[in-house]
This record gives C-alpha cells, structure tokens and sequence, in this order.
C-alpha cells in the first residue's frame, strides 16, 4: 500500500479555462512545475507532483510502485464529493474514476492508470496536461526540468 501525500489545492491554481482544444499545448504556468519525489519511507515508491516548490499549492499527483506499470491520480483538498477526473495531453484522453475519502481534508485516488496507455506515452512526449475536475479545469505544463522529472517518473514505474 502507498503512502499518500497531503497537499492542499489552492483555489488559484484550478483555473477555470474556456473552450480551447486539449491538443495545443498551453504556456507554463508562473512558478509550477512537474517534480519527482522518491518516498523517503519505502525507496520503491515515487510521486510526481505538478506543484509550486515550497508551498502546498499542488493541484494533482500521480504515485506509482517501482516498475508496478500501474499509476494512480491524486488531489488533497479538492471537492469531497469527487469521483472522477477527465486528463487529456494532446489527442489522447483519459476519464478516469476513483473515491474521494474525507479524513483531515478531502483526498481523491483515482483507479490505476497503465503505464502504458496512450495518454500516459502523450504526458511523457509532451510535458503538458490538462484536468477537469468537478467542472474545473487546469492546464499543467512542464518547464525542460518538469519534463526530465516526467521520464523519469514514467520510467521508474514502467521499469
């Protein structure tokens, strides 16, 4: 089982944005950006956080298990009636269904994910995505550090 991580979502960083097509890759965001963690507790777990560094402001997650081929979505602090979030990174799309448990904060997993899927292979050779959640969506694009964080991140769980 992996440890999850509590981060509350900032209301400022689940832009709503208008129309727009999921194929055109949007612009970084101002001091976001996709980063690799290895789970201190068990080395065999990793977490990739789109996030501002040295704040709590990280509106999703992916965790996977070390070469598992299976990822997981997550977000702390978002509605606690969540129960499933729309990801999409240039054609490919993904809905994907999950439970929001209410502890201290909201927290949703979402189901795994493959590895392998055709929107992971888009996230990995773009550096970009975006999400709608309740309504809400927000694109998150990766600096050229973001983007190492993300192939080494699909790697560690694919390998």
């Amino acid at each position: 089982m992996m440890k999850r991580t509590m981060i509350a979502v900032s209301g400022a960083a689940m832009l709503a944005l208008g129309g727009g097509a999921a194929s055109a890759a949007p612009a970084v965001a101002d001091g976001y950006d996709w980063t690799m963690r290895i789970n201190e507790d068990r080395v065999s777990d990793a977490i990739l956080a789109y996030e501002v560094d040295g704040t709590d402001d990280q509106p999703l997650n992916f965790r996977c298990e070390q070469g598992g081929n299976r990822i997981f979505a997550g977000i702390s602090g978002g509605a606690p009636d969540l129960t499933a979030i729309e990801l999409a990174s240039g054609s490919a799309k993904l809905r994907i269904t999950g439970e929001t448990e209410i502890d201290e904060m909201p927290f949703f997993q979402s189901q795994e994910i493959a590895g392998g899927s055709p929107l992971i292979r888009a996230f990995a050779s773009s550096g970009w995505l975006r999400m709608t959640a309740n309504d809400r969506t927000i694109d998150m694009a990766a600096t050229a550090t973001g983007k190492q964080a993300i192939a080494r991140f699909i790697e560690f769980c694919t390998r």
